[in-house]
């Protein structure tokens, strides 16, 4: 019999190099061309000088008198993970280049990218030919834009990946140490990226059905963790805004995103501006911010419940972008490309899909070639990733358990991204999808019926 090749098993050298290369150029862009500075970067950069200096996470300069109205916001805008992160490499709102941020996070990237492959080519011997397949799937633009600008994304995305492990770990295999990562995870998640604190509320169930059915009562003391982080966090809010609530932007998407956009949709984008101000102005006339946040909820409650409709379109156009948008925001704010404002949904919620084909045209051709082609490559990924999970079924307990564990990461913060769907809001669990879609190639071993040996899928 003849011996498997040397490199059965292993990532290609080549794969390697193109990731390496690919780095490397968007980091030296970015650093040369200033690419690194983003609409938010400048409020993360801000909470974390003001956290270090005055003990206090605040999103704007520090200000001479106690911020009141609107401004108290800034307060919770930004939670404590990522400005935590730019303060321990010394980051200031005066610096010039951040390389060392850039540099960490792009080791972070390849890092994550490094894993699902590695974990794919042990697992699923691909070929020459798959490999090359696997190439185009990683034609995705806003994993390595990200990596390359002072934004929490890839930071994220690290805890995610450990996240997702430790989670499929957990449904497949559960110890004490699994269970004791979960919980740190999922606290890193949330006080990273606001969309992830819902998961203190599940988490705890999780766990304790864990502990019962294994009789660990450690484990339930474990599962409560993130929900105590959170419920903390909450109160230190309410100490400093005077509300209890884990973040103001909650308020800020409800009243500019989903409920504008709703307004857009039925009136116009002339009625939108007009009802979005009037909103403002009533919010910042209230005697306290808790009652400026509370107005803000309901007026903006009152607007989705009046046209579910139009809300659940939104929805639903928000959930596909968020998988298929070509990230032609991100790549025109990289180049400092002069495209046009918004993304592209949001045109097209605007003034139709007129509107859409008008903001299309106007682009540079071979720019619309580069969105089109990565528009094919998000679509193909996302074909291959239904495959991936649902051919998982039929594979090894490990991947038939553990699908429901990328699957859910990612449907979940699609779905509370909704209406705001972008290749940005993506990034965190792409390397998840990515998984899954290289599952479709091929999987890593589809289960014996009846006993039988395990056979491999050749694609």
């Amino acid at each position: 019999m003849r011996s498997a090749p040397k490199n059965v098993g292993k990532v290609p050298s080549w794969v390697w190099a193109v990731l390496v290369l690919v780095h490397l150029g968007f980091l030296i862009y970015s650093v040369t061309h200033h690419s690194w500075f983003f609409p938010d970067t400048d409020r993360y950069i801000a909470a974390g000088q003001n956290l270090r200096e005055y003990g206090e996470l605040y999103a704007r300069p520090w200000p001479a008198t106690a911020p009141s109205g609107q401004a108290i916001q800034e307060f919770t805008i930004r939670p404590p993970g990522y400005p935590l992160f730019l303060s321990v490499l010394g980051v200031e709102a005066n610096s010039v280049q951040p390389v060392w941020v850039l540099l960490v996070q792009s080791l972070l990237s390849m890092l994550n990218l490094g894993w699902v492959l590695i974990y794919w080519a042990k697992r699923a011997e691909p070929s020459a030919k798959q490999w090359a397949a696997s190439l185009f799937l990683l034609l995705f633009p806003g994993q390595f834009i990200y990596a390359n600008a002072v934004m929490s994304e890839i930071v994220l995305q690290t805890v995610v990946l450990g996240l997702a492990g430790l989670g499929a770990g957990c449904l497949i295999r559960p110890t004490g140490m699994r269970v004791a990562g979960l919980a740190l995870s999922t606290c890193l998640a949330f006080l990273l990226k606001p969309v992830f604190y819902l998961l203190a509320f599940v988490l705890p169930i999780l766990i304790l059905g864990l502990a019962w059915q294994h009789r660990r009562v450690v484990w339930s003391l474990m599962g409560i963790v993130p929900l105590a982080v959170l419920l903390l966090y909450m109160q230190w809010n309410e100490q400093r805004t005077g509300y209890f609530h884990f973040s103001s932007i909650a308020e800020i998407n409800l009243l500019h995103y989903n409920a504008a956009g709703v307004v857009r949709q039925v009136e116009g984008k002339q009625a939108e501006d007009r009802w979005v101000a009037d909103v403002l102005a009533e919010a910042n006339a209230q005697l306290s911010f808790r009652q400026r946040q509370l107005l803000i909820q309901h007026r903006a409650t009152d607007v989705l419940k009046a046209h579910p409709v139009v809300y659940l379109r939104q929805q639903v156009q928000g959930m596909l972008a968020f998988f298929l948008d070509p990230g032609r925001f991100d790549i025109a704010r990289f180049l400092s490309l002069n495209t046009g404002a918004g993304g592209l949904l949001e045109q097209m919620r605007g003034a139709g899909m007129r509107g859409l084909l008008e903001a299309l045209w106007k682009l540079p051709l071979g720019f619309l070639a580069l969105l089109a082609l990565i528009a094919v490559a998000n679509a193909t990924r996302l074909g291959l990733a239904i495959r991936g999970f649902w051919r998982a079924h039929f594979a090894a307990k490990e991947l038939k358990r553990g699908r429901w564990c990328l699957a859910g990461l990612i449907l979940y913060v699609a779905l509370l991204t909704g209406p705001l769907g972008a290749a940005r809001f993506l990034v965190p669990v792409w390397p998840l999808l990515l998984l899954l879609a290289l599952w479709g190639v091929k999987m890593p071993g589809i289960r014996a019926e009846q006993g039988a040996p395990v056979r491999q899928n050749e694609g």
